[in-house]
């Protein structure tokens, strides 16, 4: 699953043989069926996972019955938004008993029976347990042992919560609400749908059956087996049978779709792929189509194992908790994270669709054809994921520097998570299901994915994927922990993996390398990094194995690796600049002294290449991070910044610009600072707004185009005269005459808008408002990105916590399906405030409040105004002392 609240920013396409197919004749194509794929493993063909139960506390059902298949009936019903469902469970029970458990959550059981040996046996009594989801049966007399078919009768509701099976609307083109059926079951919501055994590890088959209106279409995970009609306003179609699978990976979608297709070619089994959307959207799909069999093929390589389904549908929904979601066969999405319009979409949303769509095809193989046993090995799934859906975005499109964003992205996200007192480590123990979303984070994904990164070089990319090989091989179909995969990959590289990672995904926290010198000496001396630099010793026990990265190399580190294992280690350096961590593939932060800091930053100026882009971005967000948390000055900073002013690449000035306008935010209540910041930016930008201008030349190269808007965002926020100049005179001429749309190219827009508004007033406020509501929006799915512009503006910060408050109840009850979004609503109108009276006032505010389930984000709102309260008192006087003296 793609997290959305990690949201990646923002491909060349390749030519593919795709067809598209309105929904008419696609009613037709279903007709013509095609081969059941009986040789898809089921559980009788597979070994079931044994692991054993690590944590005690889990939240689990019994083991004394277990399921094997499920034969699943859905009746939807989108106009009274209800569902009709039947299922026949296959079952072995392993010792006698009178009860048999399940979960289920807000379905109304109508009938129960479980037949034996051609016996029916109905259950006396019936209870639920609505905390723990679950329902239990109880007969007369014990159930023998063997085989037997649990069959229930019940009714579901269709909710608009973004969970189990629900509705999501949409407008059609008349302006008419439409709704459709689609499912989202991770992490525990398939219980929202049918009875089962809604955990990781109870893998079954499924064959599932759509009763659906004749104009409708129906998906799910394998293809259409057949088509029988039920009456003329109803069909039922029917689905093969699915591989042994985990209840989160079952997924269907009824609904008005229109789809456009390819197929893979370097495959010896060809897999039929489709991007499927509401009527009319289908052609902004054909990006994300043309990539799909690229990345399967490329995959399969890769992993030694060819996809093994016969199929590979994506599907764009108007409303979708997460990024995306990757249900084997049928990946789910939320419409921004799978539409690209050449003519219309921003250039970010490109990326964005390349990754995203890599990162669920990933799943595939990780995470749907091994599995993680239970919930502490997510990150097995989205750390993986992450990391090799950049390997084949990088792959697929080399010269967009995706290794280099993902250091200045996913390792950022990552490490500043885990440089609060309130992360997690990446293989947290999870008890009760409750506790699952809140792991879905940048802990689980970037930090994951960044050690991932980091280990893949530590052993060599050939090695590790060889590892990688071994792995999927030896648990396919089955469920596998952590420990597993160190298994394979020490196995392979001949090494203890283990001994190197534990301390990455077992502890909490990043380390810190504080660097000193003396006479050509230089040491290096680990301890854990926060934000607050206020370890406690108990805090700082930790030694992890860090490869140093040491660059040029240091005749005296013999390992190859430069691993330090032990709290200090110095070494002779040469005359001139040395780098840690060259290309950034550890997972610290390097503290500099000034003198380094100096040596690099004129090797920087010079062009050196000692001094790579990754390198370059990587030392920006070390010193900006230090300087927030105050293991060095914020004017050190600026100091680094100034030996940029050659810099001309987008991945870094992205982060130049993000990381300066930050100060402005963040220390917005005082004028000086702000004003002086502002002239710093504007005296930064200026070579670059004057290189670039506004105009997108034909067959400008991609990372050109992303660099104009940062520039031109960056020059209007600081307030360049000329570009707020020629923002005012785009927007009059964008609003004046519907011909002039191509005056704000679709990857400026969004930044001429904010420009116009910050220096206009009703009139222009009044005009993008029009522009808003005629544009193709989201709703609720999309609350996030409100309340995250809110708070980077210095006067809403404060209405937006307010209007959070007072609208608690009404939140938290849209939202308690999606606890990830109610965790946004509590963190992003706090995360750019540096008001320390804040702390208190939140604390008061959620005291009668159960928090159980967003707490972890409670808890980080609360440390980041901490960290942002404490800069702010730290700094004022010294920055406000080199701005002056700098003449900003």
């Amino acid at each position: 699953m793609t997290n959305t609240l990690a949201d990646i920013d923002d491909a060349r396409i390749f030519a593919s043989n795709y067809t598209y197919h309105p929904p008419a004749l696609q009613q037709q194509v279903v007709f013509q069926t095609s081969t059941p794929h009986s040789e898809l493993p089921t559980k009788e063909s597979s070994k079931m996972c044994n692991k054993a139960n690590s944590n005690p506390n889990r939240v689990v059902l019994p083991t004394n019955v277990t399921p094997s298949h499920y034969t699943l009936t859905i009746t939807p019903d989108l106009k009274e938004f209800t569902f009709g469902g039947y299922v026949e469970i296959d079952l072995t029970i392993h010792e006698a008993t009178k009860t048999v458990q399940v979960n289920t959550k807000d379905l109304t059981l109508k009938s129960t029976e479980i037949q034996i040996n051609g016996n029916a046996f109905q259950p006396v009594s019936t209870s639920f347990d609505d905390h723990r989801d679950t329902t239990t049966f109880t007969f007369d007399s014990e159930l023998p042992t063997g085989a037997a078919v649990l069959r229930i009768n019940y009714d579901g509701i269709l909710s608009d919560k973004m969970a189990g099976f629900y509705r999501s609307s949409y407008k059609d083109a008349e302006g008419n609400t439409k709704y459709m059926g689609v499912t989202q079951f991770e992490a525990t919501d398939a219980r929202r749908a049918f009875p089962c055994w809604d955990e990781p590890a109870a893998k079954a088959t499924y064959s599932i059956k759509l009763v659906v209106p004749t104009e409708l279409v129906a998906l799910s995970n394998m293809p259409v087996s057949e088509i029988t009609m039920v009456e003329p306003e109803q069909k039922t179609v029917h689905f093969e049978k699915t591989p042994i699978m985990s209840t989160y990976l079952v997924a269907w979608a009824v609904g008005e779709f229109e789809y456009i297709e390819t197929t893979t070619t370097k495959l010896e089994k060809p897999v039929t792929c489709r991007v499927y959307t509401l009527p009319g959207l289908s052609e902004q799909g054909r990006f994300a189509l043309e990539i799909t069999p690229k990345v399967l093929e490329y995959f399969s390589e890769i992993f030694g194992t060819a996809y093994p389904l016969p199929k590979l549908d994506h599907l764009a929904v108007p409303d979708f908790d997460a990024g995306a979601m990757e249900n084997w066969g049928l990946v789910t999405y939320r419409t921004v994270a799978l539409l690209f319009d050449e003519k219309t979409s921003d250039l970010r949303f490109k990326e964005q669709v390349a990754v995203t769509v890599a990162h669920e095809i990933a799943h595939q193989w990780f995470g749907n054809l091994v599995t993680m046993e239970w919930w502490d090995h997510l990150w097995l799934n989205e750390g993986f994921a992450t990391w090799v859906g950049t390997l084949a975005v990088d792959h697929l499109f080399p010269k967009w520097d995706t290794w280099s964003t993902f250091v200045v992205d996913d390792m950022q996200r990552g490490v500043g998570l885990d440089s609060l007192r309130s992360s997690h480590p990446i293989e947290v123990p999870v008890a009760d299901p409750h506790e699952i979303h809140q792991i879905f984070d940048a802990i689980s994904y970037s930090k994951g994915a960044s050690v991932i990164r980091m280990l893949s070089n530590w052993l060599t990319v050939d090695v590790f994927l060889a590892g990688i090989r071994r792995y999927l091989k030896k648990h396919a179909y089955e469920n596998a922990t952590t420990d597993d995969l160190w298994n394979a990959l020490s196995e392979e590289s001949k090494v203890d993996v283990r001994e190197f990672m534990n301390t990455w995904t077992r502890v909490i926290g990043v380390p810190i390398l504080n660097v000193t010198e003396a006479d050509g000496i230089v040491t290096v001396e680990q301890h854990r990094f926060l934000s607050t630099n206020d370890v406690k010793p108990e805090e700082d026990e930790t030694i992890w194995w860090v490869p140093l990265g040491v660059s040029p190399k240091p005749a005296s580190i013999t390992d190859p690796n430069q691993t330090l294992k032990t709290r200090s280690l110095s070494f002779e350096v040469s005359e001139g600049a040395y780098l840690l961590n060259k290309d950034y593939s550890g997972v610290f932060r390097t503290n500099y002294p000034p003198s380094a800091i100096g040596r690099i930053g004129k090797a920087i100026l010079e062009g050196s290449d000692l001094v790579g882009l990754s390198d370059r971005a990587g030392l920006v967000a070390d010193i900006a991070s230090l300087s927030k948390s105050g293991h060095t000055a914020t004017s050190n900073f600026l100091d680094l910044v100034q030996y940029y002013k050659n810099e001309e690449t987008y991945v870094v000035w992205d982060l130049l610009a993000g990381r300066i306008g930050e100060i402005s935010s963040i220390f917005t209540e005082n004028e000086r600072i702000t004003q002086g910041i502002k002239h710093f930016q504007r005296n930064l930008v200026d070579r670059m707004v004057q290189k670039l201008g506004w105009e997108f030349p034909e067959g400008e190269d991609y990372l050109t185009s992303r660099l104009r808007n940062v520039i031109l965002r960056s020059a209007g926020r600081a307030g360049h005269e000329a570009t707020v100049a020629e923002a005012k005179r785009r927007f009059a001429l964008f609003v004046s005459d519907p011909s002039h749309d191509s005056i704000l190219h679709p990857s400026i827009r969004q930044t001429a808008f904010e420009i116009v508004l910050s220096q206009g007033g009703e009139e222009e406020f009044r005009h993008v408002l029009k522009y808003f509501h005629a544009a193709p929006k989201q709703d609720q799915q999309d609350i996030f990105y409100v309340l995250a512009g809110l708070s980077a503006n210095p006067a809403s910060r404060r209405p937006t916590w307010e209007w959070v408050k007072a609208n608690w109840a009404t939140l938290s009850e849209r939202y308690k399906s999606s606890m990830s979004i109610l965790g946004a609503c509590v963190k992003y109108p706090l995360s750019q405030s540096s008001d320390v009276t804040l702390i208190k006032e939140v604390k008061e505010f959620f005291t009668d409040k159960d928090t159980k389930d967003f707490q972890r984000a409670l808890d980080q709102a609360i440390e980041g105004l901490d960290v942002n309260s404490a800069w702010v008192q730290r700094e004022q006087e010294g920055l406000s002392e080199w701005l002056s003296a700098n003449q900003h």
